[in-house]
């Protein structure tokens, strides 16, 4: 890797660390900020005075085959024990991988228990990586080993949040992850219709706003004799923030940024207001399911494929089989564009963030084979095939080998092939690909799967009706890095309004408590549980992420 870009990653990383920690806070780990600052300066002083040679990969990796050890967590081997992509990266980098499997709740112990394997593949909460890794010092920091892992910096680079979100409080970055680019399936809000329903009630388009949602609705139950929207209540991945968005500007339903980099409680806007309101007026003329709130999976399942319901939640759409659909047409199945309202008329919908830590990867720091371990999986993040005829690239840890389990077709989709003992690919993907998603799988770009059925009915929605309105200002709290001080005041303050905030949308959904009449009380209760506390945390943490994304850009 070139020096430049060496320092140009070790330096953006650190000013985000000198960011995250804020004026007065101290790191866990005991570090101050002069301290932090100081090390900086070294680390592009050691850099840009050393002339290394630039590290081109080769394979094997090893001159002799060796083994590790690698730990999963609650994974299923009901296909296989192992996983062939695994096998693969055996072949080519002479590095096998002795994986240990263990239940979900036997991690505690184990890592307490202090014998570790060379390689965790799984996702750590925060406390975990505070106590072992910032305090304790025991996973392996992945910038000290950029310049044999150039595939992973490239990566840094054109997806500067994946630098961001990584580095820990104190600048070290001990996880790595996985971004998908534009992709098809990569959407947050997903407004599932069903387009056969709408056609046998003689409906020919889908609603532009939400007005037209409504009279649609109308028009349906009379057809049908029954409400035909069953509303999702996830609130990132569901018709409700899609329908929230409708009617206002911001597209979180929590805390959000207003568009100018002030974050905002969404729960107490104005345009929550509004949104309620609708809902409640469609509750009230049971144009939508009234047991939204206590429907179990199934019963969501049999409303939708029931024939009746046109507006239906995202794991319903989901289950929907060819049976199911008109004519056994795939096409059926479609996804509605973002509505406008009185209150504007912009069609945006909540973005999605391409980075998630799923796979982990925390390396042990007493591992005596810790360079050829970030060697390995730097594989991960290549672009290309890193030798040829094997298949092995970035897009191998989540979907397999090219030419083997996909490949390209002339018109831009691609294909997805598995073995006739598994129902789909995804059951494939996960019962004998991989473990968990990982790496750089933006080679697919936003196209869409060759295969018909219901993934690829989806994935044409989302590229036409969701991708090009995808808002690109997005909190994602869990990317957020928060001091002691801070989430103490989280810890204290947002379990209790996140409980009242609930109990008043159910009630104000229902009518159970009237909008008009109980607003005024309800934002200053939430104010009374100390919402402004816990807004200036948002704020803090916020500003800290822009600066360094800024820095790392």
């Amino acid at each position: 890797m070139k020096k430049k870009l060496l320092s140009m990653i070790l330096a953006s990383a650190m000013v985000m660390s000198v960011c995250a920690c804020g004026n007065d806070a101290t790191p866990s780990n005991g570090t101050s900020e002069t301290q932090v600052v100081q090390n900086t300066t070294e680390s592009k002083e050691t850099v840009a005075s050393s002339e290394p040679e630039e590290y081109v990969p080769s394979y094997p990796i090893v001159d002799s085959p060796i083994t590790i050890k690698g730990l999963v967590v609650g994974k299923s081997t009901d296909f296989m024990e192992d996983r062939i992509v695994w096998q693969k990266v055996a072949e080519v980098t002479g590095i096998t991988i002795e994986w240990e499997n263990i239940d979900n709740e036997a991690l505690g112990t184990y890592l307490a228990g202090g014998d570790w394997p060379d390689l965790f593949h799984h996702n750590f909460d925060a406390a975990t990586v505070n106590d072992y890794g910032i305090t304790g010092g025991r996973f392996v920091n992945y910038l000290d080993y950029l310049d044999v892992m150039p595939n992973l910096a490239q990566t840094y680079k054109d997806y500067p949040m994946t630098l961001a979100a990584s580095t820990q409080l104190n600048g070290e970055v001990y996880n790595l992850f996985k971004v998908n680019g534009e992709l098809a399936t990569a959407v947050m809000a997903r407004p599932h219709v069903r387009l056969d329903v709408l056609e046998d009630a003689g409906i020919k388009e889908l609603p532009k706003t939400v007005d037209e949602l409504y009279n649609q609705l109308v028009t349906l139950k009379a057809h049908y004799g029954t409400p035909s929207f069953l509303l999702g209540t996830e609130y990132e991945s569901d018709w409700a923030p899609m329908l929230f968005a409708a009617f206002g500007t911001l597209t979180q339903m929590d805390f959000a940024d207003d568009g100018t980099g002030k974050v905002v409680f969404a729960r107490t806007s104005d345009q929550m207001k509004y949104y309620y309101e609708f809902l409640n007026k469609l509750y009230e003329e049971e144009l939508m399911n009234r047991e939204w709130l206590t429907l179990d999976s199934t019963a969501k399942n049999q409303l939708a494929q029931s024939g009746t319901y046109a507006y239906i939640n995202r794991g319903a759409a989901q289950n929907l089989g060819k049976d199911h659909l008109k004519d056994g047409n795939w096409d059926y199945i479609g996804t509605c564009a973002p509505l406008t309202s009185e209150y504007d008329n912009t069609q945006e919908i909540l973005g999605y963030v391409d980075y998630a830590p799923d796979a982990g990867m925390y390396i042990n720091a007493e591992s005596e084979y810790v360079e050829e371990i970030c060697k390995m999986l730097d594989i991960a993040f290549a672009t290309e095939e890193v030798v040829e005829g094997t298949g092995l690239c970035g897009q191998s840890f989540m979907y397999g080998m090219e030419g083997v389990d996909w490949s390209f077709n002339a018109d831009g989709t691609y294909n997805q092939m598995f073995p006739e003992t598994y129902k789909s690919f995804s059951e494939y993907q996960r019962g004998a690909l991989i473990w968990d998603n990982f790496g750089r799988a933006d080679l697919f770009g936003s196209a869409v799967t060759s295969t018909p059925g219901n993934a690829q009915a989806r994935a044409k929605g989302f590229v036409a009706n969701v991708l090009p309105y995808q808002s690109d200002t997005v909190i994602k709290k869990s990317l957020l890095k928060f001091t002691e001080d801070e989430q103490y005041v989280l810890d204290n303050k947002m379990g209790e309004i996140e409980t009242y905030y609930k109990q008043m949308e159910a009630e104000f959904i229902t009518g159970a408590s009237d909008v008009e009449a109980k607003w005024d009380e309800y934002v200053a209760t939430i104010e009374k549980m100390g919402i402004t506390d816990v807004l200036a945390v948002y704020q803090d943490a916020y500003d800290r992420w822009n600066t360094a994304m800024d820095a790392i850009k």
